[in-house]
């Protein structure tokens, strides 16, 4: 091809046999290249999310009075408490018996749990199972 030194012309003049890169064709505008046809992706990093999660789904409180439990996990910006007695609830199971409970179900001042801490708390049910809210640390 005339003007393509050995095919080292990258796009230099713009004249690399005729293959101008980055120009003319809009590749890649209005394609989500690798999201499949529904444009959902593949899931890759999701592990096990099944339904919704977090703090911010609609709540129904399933306790009249608070009840206590031993903090198993601490995460950051959520963790896990294992109830004193065993909640007698279908969706019990679904976590071992623990119960979510986020930064955000904290009340009193404090921002996080310490593991294995006593602490008094409501439990809700949500589409994700049951948690731990109004939560007061020892």
């Amino acid at each position: 091809a005339p003007g393509a030194k050995g095919g080292q012309d990258w796009g230099g003049n713009g004249k690399a046999g005729g293959k101008d890169w980055g120009k003319g064709k809009d590749w890649g505008k209005g394609k989500d290249w690798g999201k499949g046809k529904d444009g959902k992706g593949k899931g890759k990093g999701k592990g096990k999310r099944k339904g919704p999660s977090g703090p911010g789904l609609p709540r129904e409180r399933i306790t009249a009075e608070p009840v206590t439990g031993t903090v198993s996990e601490w995460r950051g910006k959520y963790g896990w408490i294992t109830p004193t007695v065993p909640v007698e609830h279908e969706q019990a199971a679904k976590r071992m018996g623990n119960l979510y409970v986020s930064t955000t179900d904290l009340v009193g001042g404090i921002t996080e749990l310490t593991p294995g801490a006593l602490c008094q708390f409501h439990i809700f049910l949500d589409a994700s199972g049951l948690g731990a809210e109004e939560c007061m640390g020892s």
